[in-house]
């Protein structure tokens, strides 16, 4: 690409010797350089508004996918995945056309350059021999400045090109700064899914991969009893939560639902039924309510509902209340906050049976006895596990397990506290941690 510096030498050259040769012929090149102006000029405020069609769409399709992609356990969970699926193959949709219109906007403005510039030269040209004809310029005289020109015009055309691309690209650059400030689309679902409605599930067997974390397990979940588990790090109980999601397969034994094969449940009825909620929270761009509704968008009366569990009440505090846009993965809200919402969403789901791993493990100690009685007064109508390690949680729980050397134990937090060294020792851990936190 030739330099700015040499462009312009090369045209001063071209000027001052076509000026002294044929002066007449110099408004030609000229003119051909106006008349290309004024072409990109008119073109200049179709072009931006494609880059920037082109550059909202591409970003939409790719928060979509973003979106859906993080928070894909949570979409199949409560059977929205197919109509987010149609939404992301709506916005492909939508890119693959705008940048059809980019594409068609560059080769316009390649032609409109090409016509002034070539034309311009061509014009020159025949001018040159016109004045050869009629003997006011020499042969050689008309060949020299008609190089002279062809070489500045051609090189004027490889520098405009990148020029081109360079202001086709500042609007592109601004707006992706833009798009900082401005607040994402909401999305709207549907419920979808069959629902069963087990009063107990039990397990017996094994737990584990190619061995046995645990052994001889013989757990028992009942409705209306919320039942813990505990047990240090790496002890198995993530991965029994994902057995009892149907996502693991036991290492031997059978997970029975009212007496039925777990194994012969199919998966989408199965979480229909069953809410897993994790330590990381999953939320998606738009507002809290969008959140909380995205797993029961026909709820009726859910904030009544969510006031007398004493969830998602700092909504109060906030100017816009449950229309409070969350920001990307929920970045203007508090850790406590979003699991809250995490939480108010999987309540207002209404599932059978709930698995709660390590839900108030990344929160502060107030809203964790907010979600904690939330989870309790929930028990009382559905079939709930929490895993926890938290002191505060495990002293409130009729029931705990603790996974301790591989094998399930089972007793109140006092039986097991007396019994079993383990415990004893996690209490105390944990103990102490909170009285650091506390301090």
């Amino acid at each position: 690409m030739p330099t700015t510096l040499q462009l312009i030498l090369t045209g001063i050259v071209m000027v001052v010797t076509v000026l002294y040769i044929h002066p007449l012929t110099v408004l030609i090149p000229l003119l051909g350089i106006v008349v290309l102006g004024a072409g990109m000029g008119l073109l200049e405020g179709l072009g931006n508004k494609k880059n920037l069609a082109y550059i909202d769409s591409f970003n939409h399709m790719g928060e979509r996918f973003l979106d859906d992609f993080a928070g894909m356990k949570t979409l199949i969970m409560y059977g929205r995945q197919k109509r987010y699926a149609r939404n992301f193959a709506q916005d492909s949709e939508t890119f693959r056309q705008k940048t059809m219109g980019v594409l068609v906007y560059q080769l316009q403005t390649l032609t409109i350059m090409d016509f002034c510039l070539y034309g311009a030269l061509g014009w020159f040209v025949i001018a040159q021999g016109i004045a050869v004809h009629q003997q006011a310029l020499t042969l050689p005289e008309a060949t020299l400045i008609s190089t002279l020109v062809s070489i500045w015009l051609i090189d004027f055309r490889k520098f405009g090109y990148f020029i081109h691309i360079f202001m086709s690209l500042l609007p592109k650059v601004k707006h992706l700064f833009d798009l900082t400030q401005n607040t994402p689309n909401t999305v709207s679902v549907k419920t979808t899914g069959s629902k069963l409605t087990p009063e107990t599930i039990r397990f017996r067997g094994d737990l584990g991969y190619d061995g046995p974390l645990v052994s001889h397990v013989d757990l028992t979940l009942k409705m209306g009893t919320i039942t813990g588990l505990a047990g240090p790090s790496g002890s198995g109980k993530s991965t029994l939560a994902a057995v009892l999601m149907k996502q693991l397969a036991p290492l031997a034994g059978t997970v029975t639902v009212d007496d039925v094969d777990l194994a012969t449940i199919d998966q989408r009825d199965w979480w229909a039924s069953a809410a897993y909620l994790g330590p990381t929270t999953v939320l998606f761009d738009g507002t809290i309510a969008d959140n909380i509704l995205l797993s029961n968008p026909a709820a009726q009366n859910w904030e009544s509902q969510l006031a007398d569990r004493h969830l998602c009440q700092f909504v109060r505090d906030l100017p816009d209340g449950y229309h409070t846009q969350v920001g990307e993965n929920g970045n203007r809200l508090s850790q406590g906050q979003r699991q809250q919402i995490v939480l108010a969403r999987a309540i207002i789901a209404d599932k059978s049976v709930y698995v709660f791993d390590e839900i108030t493990a990344n929160v502060d100690v107030a809203n964790a006895e907010l979600m904690l009685q939330a989870i309790t007064q929930l028990a009382k109508a559905k079939i709930v596990l929490l895993i926890t390690h938290r002191l505060d949680d495990i002293e409130q729980l009729p029931l705990v397990n603790l996974i301790d050397d591989n094998q399930l134990l089972a007793g109140t937090p006092a039986e097991l506290t007396q019994k079993v060294p383990a415990f004893k020792a996690l209490l105390d851990q944990q103990s102490a941690l909170l009285k650091e936190v506390r301090a």
